[in-house]
């Protein structure tokens, strides 16, 4: 799995920082953000209150997200 590593970050050359933030935000997000307030959700929410919260957290996250992933794919043809 390293060396499929290095080899990637070899064949990016000067976009494997680029390449980062769309990982980032594709795999990163859902782990820090969204997956703490579905968790919650699902055990722990009693009240409606609390479930409007959690869901409200989750679709946000999901939104910004996809919206850090877009800018990601479209900053890649930059300099």
């Amino acid at each position: 799995m390293v060396g499929i590593t290095i080899l990637i970050t070899i064949g990016l050359k000067d976009k494997a920082d680029k390449f980062l933030s769309i990982l980032g935000s594709v795999s990163c997000t859902p782990v820090a953000f969204i997956f703490p307030a579905a968790f919650h959700y699902k055990v722990c929410a009693k009240t409606l209150k609390q479930q409007i919260i959690d869901l409200s957290l989750v679709f946000i996250w999901i939104g910004l997200g996809i919206y850090c992933t877009v800018l990601g794919i479209q900053d890649w043809n930059t300099e």
